[in-house]
């Protein structure tokens, strides 16, 4: 496996679909993109899509062990900041 760095955008979209395992979340952002790609052309689904596809191509090129030491719930509790000073 070669070293890839997932995006901050990346890391947060993977923190919102994650599943028990990195297959299982691959296989849910798959699904998400399938809706999304079946939905009118908007900007923001197709910024949506693109990050989606990146995501996918980028958890299948890095390894378990590395998948498993990410801090996800970092990227959902700012998410959660974000919405309490919105």
């Amino acid at each position: 496996m070669r070293n890839v760095n997932l995006e901050e955008n990346e890391l947060t979209i993977t923190a919102i679909f994650q599943q028990h395992t990195k297959e299982e979340t691959i296989q849910t952002l798959k699904e998400a993109l399938e809706i999304l790609e079946q939905e009118e052309s908007d900007p923001e689904n197709d910024e949506m899509i693109e990050i989606i596809n990146s995501t996918v191509g980028k958890l299948r090129q890095i390894e378990d062990k590395y998948y498993y030491s990410l801090d996800l719930n970092y990227y959902l509790n700012n998410l959660e900041d974000d919405a309490y000073e919105a």
